[in-house]
């Protein structure tokens, strides 16, 4: 092998190399973006945000979401909610932090893959309530006829201030799409 094909041969090695070695700082950097910006939580025993007003809103996990204890810097009181939907087969849940009701304030929700065939996710959301200072679960409304008798697969569309819900009975998907009205509460 002459000089010209030694030096071909060792530019092509360096660059697989430099190649593989940008490729594993480029996993890295993803890594790292991934964990520092992501704005789900699971397995966490505190989490925190702050509201509209600059009100801090810490939720604390007790007994692998036996319960939650929520407090607020406005007020300092303590709530609790003790009936958080988790998996009964030990599927991760997680935290989610959202204007779901499109007030202004950030509420939050717990999901969790469905136990079944894992086919959607289940969701449990808590709406921000100014007046009392306290979240509360939203509740899919009596009187509308529904396709899905929970919150599954939700997709937020701030553009048309919609909440979708998509669950899958049979073969078919279905799919509710909810609103607010002026008054703040939740219609077809």
């Amino acid at each position: 092998m002459n000089n010209i094909e030694k030096v071909r041969f060792w530019n092509f090695s360096n660059k697989k190399n430099d190649f593989s070695k940008m490729k594993n700082e480029i996993i890295k950097i993803v890594i790292v973006v991934f964990i520092f910006f992501n704005t789900n939580a699971f397995g966490q025993a505190e989490q925190s945000f702050i509201l509209k007003d600059n009100i801090k809103v810490s939720i604390k996990n007790i007994n692998n979401f036996e319960k939650i204890e929520i407090k607020t810097s406005k007020n300092n009181k303590m709530q609790t909610i003790s009936d958080i939907e988790t998996s009964i087969t030990e599927k991760e849940t997680f935290l989610e932090i959202e204007d779901y009701n499109f007030d202004g304030f950030k509420d939050f929700s717990y999901s969790h893959v469905d136990d079944g065939m894992g086919v959607y996710t289940i969701y449990q959301i808590f709406i921000y309530n100014k007046k009392t200072n306290q979240f509360q679960e939203l509740q899919i409304p009596n009187g509308f006829k529904t396709n899905c008798d929970q919150f599954c697969d939700v997709v937020i569309n701030k553009k048309r201030k919609t909440i979708s819900s998509s669950c899958r009975g049979g073969a078919k998907w279905h799919t509710d799409i909810w609103k607010f009205d002026k008054n703040g509460k939740m219609i077809r």
